[in-house]
Order: structure tokens, then sequence, then C-alpha cells
């Protein structure tokens, strides 16, 4: 007896072609998640560098002590806001609204201690946290939230 296959093949390529264009799907935006994620760490090391490079001139000068401007959380804020600019269409909201969520702590002068990370800075020193909600439409495909969150964390100091 001879069976004929033909056909077969085809079948199967359209029984199987949505799960592997959903998994295909869920790899792709899996990692753009994690370059969305490396842009929004960038960000915020960028901002707070930006930030403890504020320096209050007038004491630096008479002093020669290092301490922060009395803008610092301001200024770390509004370049955190800025450099989020270029992902803004990724976010679920707008860099604004993620800039001023952020926890935003400038330690003026050190030692101080930053009781929200546990941690002792020995020189002025800026904390930003921040969690940036991103939309993540291809894992909704696969059952997972359309909307992803990234916890971000960056503390910078002068040297």
């Amino acid at each position: 007896m001879i069976h004929d296959e033909r056909g077969s093949a085809a079948v199967l390529v359209v029984v199987l072609l949505p799960f592997l264009v959903t998994i295909v799907a869920g790899v792709v935006q899996l990692g753009a998640l994690r370059v969305i994620a490396a842009r929004v760490s960038s960000a915020a090391d960028l901002a707070t560098l930006a930030a403890v490079d504020d320096q209050d001139e007038t004491t630096l000068v008479s002093t020669g002590t290092l301490r922060l401007s009395a803008d610092a959380a301001d200024v770390a804020r509004q370049y955190f806001a800025l450099n989020l600019v270029p992902v803004a269409g990724l976010l679920e909201v707008s860099p604004d609204v993620v800039a001023a969520r952020a926890d935003v702590a400038a330690f003026p002068v050190g030692p101080a201690y930053d009781a929200v990370l546990s941690r002792m800075y020995a020189q002025p020193t800026v904390r930003l946290t921040a969690s940036v909600p991103v939309r993540a439409p291809a894992l909704a495909m696969i059952g997972l939230p359309a909307v992803s969150v990234i916890d971000v964390r960056a503390v910078s100091s002068p040297r």
C-alpha cells in the first residue's frame, strides 16, 4: 500500500507558524527591552554625572572644598528627562513624568548617609533611582504584561 504524504509539510507549517511567530516576536521584544534598559541606565548615569559636575563655585574658590550646588537634584532630574527623549516613543509615559517620579537625592557634602540605599558617601554625591515603564506589545502576545518596568539606580560623586 502506498501512502501519499504530499501536503503534510504544508499542514505542519500552517499549524506551527503561529507558535514560531510568537516565539520570534517574544525574543525580539526581549532583546529590544535589554537595549532600552541600557539606554535608560545610561540616561540615569549621565544625569547624576551632570548634577555632580554642578559644584558650588563660591565654596570651592574660598575653601577649596567640593560642595554640590543647591540645585543639584533639579539638575539631575532635568538631565534625566532630556536623556530619555531618544527613547520617549517606547515609554509608557513621557520622559518628564518619569523624571518627576524619580527619587533624586543630593548629598552636598561628605560624609553623608543614604538611608534609601543604606550607604555612606565620603564625597558629595547625587543618587537617582527610578522605575521606568516601557511598552512591550509583543510580550502581550505570549500572555505577559504589555508594559514592563525597568528599575534603574545611579550614584555619582566627584573625584
